[in-house]
């Protein structure tokens, strides 16, 4: 099921499990499993209440069973116990039922609002669809009245709903909105559960993964507000003392730390493990009655864990201790803001969604630099950089041959890069338009534009014109674009075309 990634709840209709009678069993283990890859579920308040009630009506029919006979059994003197005796009436049961449902770990109960009350009555004597005559009893209000209260917090692309007639799709139609996915139960396990976790699959759900909890300041994953752990991050204190080696100073760096990571910036090398245990304490066994296969079963979660190496553009801080030709020393804390952080992480993945994270080496940071030596050593760092956007696809000649018409497509979801680059001796302009295309292949759309520019500072020239002297560092680069992330120098292009794209949009047939 692609539209899954943008899946966010199941919603139960009170003949999900035939006949109005809830299954609250086979609920509590599909909530379970729903969960554990971010999916809600829903049980609307009418439905709960048709469920009570047609228990409570069976209720009434065990207790009133063979009554005649049961009489005849205490005339002759045995012991007879009375069915459903454990409730003493019929709204004790229903009471019961409400209460077991309401139990139920990662079930919501979507209230009934007075304003879809109201609409789901008007439509019912109006019989406005989907309202409609059952005989002569005008029917349809609890339909109608949970179906807005459900739309009230998510769209039909959000939701599958659980239902084994035509009712709700009905609806949808008279309201001229889309329909949902609508599902028979059977159809649950293959439709959201059986996924195949492909280097492709993997590699979008990791980045999505990650864009969704980025920016994050909380990076040792000790509490429940840490959006991963990427583990130790090692390197960034030599990188310091690297930059400032040889500007006539001694310098020594202590306490430097990455404290916040600001955006994903690539991420390559992506591998699967299949068929990996479950690791989890108090994982749900195979349900009962293994020798007998119910259409409905949902069977056991299946566990993959996929390996991928990304890069983070990322701010930090240090506390450097500066001597001036043999001076007091100087303590001072500087703020960087242009911290690539490399890591090696491990995704595992329950039923095709990511439910957890972990380092699998110390991570690295380095500071990116923000002028060059030479001109083509900005744009060859560019082009590197630029590899790292999972399924970009640069035409060999980037960019080296000069042209202004170059492309290159983004594997896997409707994405092209153009790119385009105009000389003026050694300095140069870059523009990277980003496009979503369209099933024929052609632009339909501009996401956007960023700007790489490399300039010549003249300051760079040491001594006087005829006596003087290259210095380093000469060509200084800047990116402009909206909503650039970070001031990463090259780094900040990828981050920006990952930031841009909507990678809910992956399909495997694309990678071709």
């Amino acid at each position: 099921m692609r539209a899954r990634e943008r899946l966010k709840a199941v919603v139960f209709d009170a003949n999900a499990y035939g006949k109005a009678r809830p299954d609250f069993e086979h609920l509590k283990r599909l909530a379970g499993r729903l969960a554990a890859i971010g999916i809600e579920t829903w049980v609307p308040e009418p439905v709960s209440w048709e469920w009570a009630e047609h228990v409570a009506r069976d209720w009434q029919a065990v207790k009133n069973a063979a009554r005649q006979e049961r009489e005849g059994m205490k005339r002759a003197g045995l012991q007879v116990d009375t069915p459903a005796a454990y409730y003493s009436s019929r709204d004790t049961v229903i009471d019961t039922v409400l209460a077991n449902l309401s139990a139920i770990p990662h079930v919501k109960i979507i209230n009934l609002s007075g304003a879809s009350a109201a609409a789901a009555l008007k439509d019912q004597v109006l019989q406005h669809e989907p309202a409609k005559l059952k005989g002569d009893v005008k029917t349809g209000a609890s339909d109608s009245a949970w179906l807005r209260d459900v739309l009230d917090r998510a769209s039909s692309e959000q939701i599958v709903i659980v239902s084994s007639d035509g009712d709700v799709k009905r609806a949808f139609t008279a309201w001229n909105k889309p329909v949902p996915l609508i599902l028979r139960r059977e159809k649950l396990r293959p439709t959201l559960f059986d996924v195949t976790v492909d280097d492709g699959h993997a590699q979008s759900s990791i980045v999505r993964y990650l864009l969704s909890r980025l920016p994050v300041g909380n990076l040792d994953g000790g509490d429940e507000d840490a959006g991963f752990d990427i583990g130790p991050i090692l390197g960034l204190e030599s990188a310091i003392a690297h930059e400032r080696d040889g500007d006539g100073t001694s310098l020594s760096a202590y306490g430097a730390s990455v404290s916040r990571l600001v955006a994903l910036a690539g991420l390559y090398d992506v591998s699967v493990e299949h068929g990996v245990p479950d690791d989890t304490d108090g994982a749900a066994g195979p349900e009962e009655n293994p020798g007998r296969t119910r259409p409905d079963d949902l069977g056991s979660a299946k566990h993959d864990v996929a390996y991928a190496t990304a890069f983070f553009l990322a701010e930090g801080e240090a506390t450097v201790q500066t001597l001036l030709n043999g001076g007091d020393p100087e303590v001072s804390v500087l703020h960087y803001d242009n911290i690539l952080v490399r890591a090696q992480l491990s995704f595992r993945f329950t039923d095709g969604a990511i439910t957890a994270v972990a380092a699998e080496a110390d991570a690295t940071a380095l500071l990116v630099e923000r002028a060059f030596d030479d001109d083509d050593d900005a744009l060859s760092a560019l082009a590197e950089a630029l590899t790292s956007v999972p399924g970009l696809d640069l035409d060999t000649g980037f960019p080296w041959n000069g042209s202004s018409d170059l492309s290159a497509k983004i594997h896997g979801v409707p994405a092209r890069v153009g790119v385009g680059i105009k000389r003026d001796g050694g300095d140069w302009t870059l523009t990277a338009a980003l496009w979503r295309t369209n099933p024929s292949g052609e632009d339909s759309d501009l996401t956007g534009e960023v700007e790489v520019a490399c300039t010549y500072d003249p300051s760079s020239w040491w001594g006087s014109s005829r006596d003087g002297f290259q210095g380093p560092d000469a060509y200084q680069l800047s990116v402009s674009a909206t909503d650039l992330p970070g001031n990463h120098g090259v780094w900040s292009v990828p981050a920006w075309v990952i930031s841009r794209i909507d990678w809910s949009t992956f399909d495997p047939a694309e990678t071709a």
